[in-house]
């Protein structure tokens, strides 16, 4: 299995990635789909998620809140399907 590299990004940079994948950001910072305007949730914890704590999962388009149960709830979810 390959390595996974994290990259920290700037809210700017954050904005233009999120953009590409189909987000946009309101004024408070919340991440909205640009299509339908709804509020994106976290698909781990079921939670909005705001710019300033979205993380992009390595090799997908997963956005997720960052925290530690939100990243140990994905990468044990990513190693069982490595493992398969």
């Amino acid at each position: 299995m390959g390595d996974i590299k994290f990259e920290k990004i700037g809210i700017e940079e954050k904005k233009v990635l999120l953009d590409i994948f189909g987000y946009e950001v309101d004024e408070d910072g919340l991440i909205l789909d640009k299509e339908t305007k709804e509020e994106h949730k976290c698909p781990i914890t079921g939670e909005v998620v705001f710019i300033e704590n979205a993380s992009v999962l390595p090799g997908s388009t997963v956005v997720i809140n960052t925290s530690e149960l939100s990243l140990s709830e994905y990468f044990t979810k990513f190693v069982e399907k490595a493992c398969q």
